[in-house]
């Protein structure tokens, strides 16, 4: 049963207006919303940071905080400040190349993320604590990381060097460490305060370059309430057909992996670079996230990208029809 439709907001920093916007999407029939806090978000903004997840909860919203792009480790387009200031931790790659994503291996990456977690989870009044896409870096034939941490670390559980083919336990390592990674962060949240849930978004591929190919094993980490997935089959260059059939493969992945380990579950339509010809199919998305019976819907992202590079092609129409779609998913839930 959908009990929430929300979408990702981001890119406003001054609370009068972040008011303005929260009527908006009331109007919209949002009664959740995600804030993309990016690294140079929470350095800069950090006071307002914490400011507009008050006034979201004071308005009945259910608040989710996404560490956007943070470490390149996690999806969104912002820079990361970390790998600004530190290149000797950035994942090396099987040919040798140095790439911009942080190593979650490396004590200097973890204790950066959990230090400002644990301020998140103590002084904000946020729900739900969001891991986005957590991924390596996103390559096409070349896989990561071989830094010296990794092939430390590879070296002690194994007891031979790492190989430069991506073997089955190069695949197993890689996604140990991953979750190794996931499961710190997720008991930072729950140690600061227990109230707090967690939510990790999988990408919608099981590859094992990305590093976590086995779904499974995040659907067992006790920290972990929720679980979710984005299959944007319009990026993806699905036609409608294949992508609303690819979409409902992945949404019946994440209700399936929920009912077997009691998680909460969420899905994500794509909401952004939308042409006009095919808005109609957001607004199936939606519907047909409603009939898999995930408990969360969400949209990326606010006003369908307005104004920025994810803009839509009529992004206020985008905006509208998904307002349409939230609408008509709730009346039939109540």
């Amino acid at each position: 049963m959908v009990r929430e439709t929300g979408v990702s907001y981001y890119g406003v920093a001054y609370p009068e207006r972040a008011i303005e916007d929260f009527r908006d999407l009331l109007e919209h029939s949002c009664n959740a919303v995600l804030f993309g806090i990016s690294e140079f978000d929470y350095w800069f903004w950090h006071e307002n940071t914490f400011k507009l997840i008050e006034l979201a909860k004071l308005r009945g919203f259910t608040v989710y905080v996404d560490l956007w792009g943070w470490g390149k480790v996690f999806g969104g387009e912002p820079p990361s400040i970390f790998l600004q200031k530190h290149h000797e931790y950035r994942q090396v790659s099987a040919k040798g190349k140095v790439y911009a994503a942080a190593c979650f291996n490396t004590e200097e990456f973890r204790n950066y993320v959990v230090e400002r977690v644990e301020e998140l989870a103590k002084e904000s009044d946020a729900d739900y604590f969001f891991w986005d896409e957590p991924h390596y870096a996103w390559l096409k034939e070349d896989w990561t990381c071989r830094c010296p941490t990794c092939l430390k670390l590879f070296k002690e559980e194994y007891g031979y060097e790492m190989p430069k083919e991506l073997t089955k336990d190069v695949v197993e390592f890689r996604q140990k460490k991953i979750i190794e990674f996931l499961k710190l962060l997720s008991k930072t949240v729950k140690e600061a305060d227990s109230s707090k849930k967690i939510c990790v978004c999988l990408l919608p591929t099981t590859e094992p370059i990305i590093g976590i190919p086995d779904w499974e094993t995040i659907a067992e980490i006790s920290e972990v309430d929720m679980i979710a997935t984005d299959p944007y089959w319009i990026s993806k260059g699905l036609s409608r057909e294949e992508g609303i059939k690819w979409f409902t493969e992945f949404g019946a992945k994440i209700v399936e992996l929920g009912k077997k380990y009691d998680k909460e579950t969420q899905l994500w339509v794509q909401g952004y670079r939308i042409p006009r010809s095919r808005v109609e199919e957001v607004v199936e998305g939606i519907l047909k996230a409603g009939e898999l019976g995930v408990d969360s819907i969400f949209v990326w992202c606010y006003k369908a990208g307005e104004g920025s590079i994810l803009a839509s092609e009529d992004s206020k129409y985008t905006w509208d029809r998904i307002g349409y779609a939230f609408r008509k998913v709730r009346i039939k839930e109540r």
